[in-house]
């Protein structure tokens, strides 16, 4: 089966644009939040698909690519992060899978319900922990920096205050 990945790219984007539009971010942030979630689930399709990698290892470094843009998105934009990261991950939420696991349970075929809930855990699993690890990873740069700026005012009040 041949993917179209700019199909992939055009309706991704769309979808995490329409959500920014949903949830009411502003104006000058769907563009940039549609980017980010277009470029997150092509690379959860390129790493599921051709790659060959788990749906959980695919979003996971999906997100992670995700959480990235929207970190340097909110930097360079003066914008929260949650304005980027909640539509960009929108398309990579396992709704659907949720939905076939209920729907199995409900048609009495429970085995295969559970397995397909625990796939859909598993990948909102791997969602959050590529949020967490990226929100992490510039929390400990943003305190590094600071303690940077710190160190520095002391060493500079300690000079002063020899002369």
């Amino acid at each position: 089966m041949e993917i179209n990945f700019f199909s992939a790219f055009v309706n991704s984007f769309l979808a995490a644009a329409a959500f920014g539009v949903l949830f009411q971010a502003p104006k000058r942030t769907l563009v940039i939040s549609g980017l980010i979630g277009a470029v997150g689930w092509v690379t959860f399709v390129y790493l599921g698909k051709v790659a060959g990698y788990s749906s959980f290892y695919a979003n996971l470094f999906a997100t992670v690519v995700i959480a990235l843009g929207s970190e340097l998105g909110a930097r360079v934009f003066k914008q929260p992060v949650t304005v980027y990261v909640i539509p960009g991950i929108i398309p990579l939420v396992p709704g659907l899978g949720m939905y076939r696991g209920m729907n199995m349970i409900i048609q009495n075929s429970y085995e295969m319900g559970m397995n397909t809930l625990i796939i859909a855990a598993m990948d909102a699993s791997a969602i959050a922990l590529g949020m967490m690890f990226m929100a992490s990873f510039f929390r400990v740069l943003k305190i590094s920096k600071e303690r940077k700026i710190l160190l520095a005012a002391v060493r500079k009040n300690k000079c002063e205050g020899n002369k």
